[in-house]
């Protein structure tokens, strides 16, 4: 199953990416953690593709997934998964 992420989930990616860096001062921890994060996600929705719960309040036919407290908000349209956006709750907007 094909599995892309949107422009709001590539930008949820940087978000993410800029706090993991504030927070350790390594650019080696954050593409690490980046990358891990991906990882996580492709490896865990290509074998089980309806591992996160329902999350119908968050979109239609949305999904949610948790790693690390990140959420992972995904959908499954025509054969293929499409991550929707990552956030973590506890983090100011």
């Amino acid at each position: 199953m094909k599995i892309k992420f949107s422009e709001t989930a590539y930008r949820a990616l940087d978000e993410i990416a800029g706090y993991i860096y504030e927070q350790s001062a390594s650019k080696k921890a954050t593409v690490k953690y980046l990358r891990q994060l991906q990882r996580y996600i492709i490896e865990t929705l290509r074998h089980f593709p309806k591992a996160g719960r329902v999350a119908e309040e968050l979109a239609p036919d949305a999904r949610k997934l948790v790693y690390h407290g990140y959420s992972i908000i995904y959908r499954i349209i025509d054969g293929e998964i499409e991550i929707l956006t990552l956030y973590r709750e506890n983090l100011p907007k």
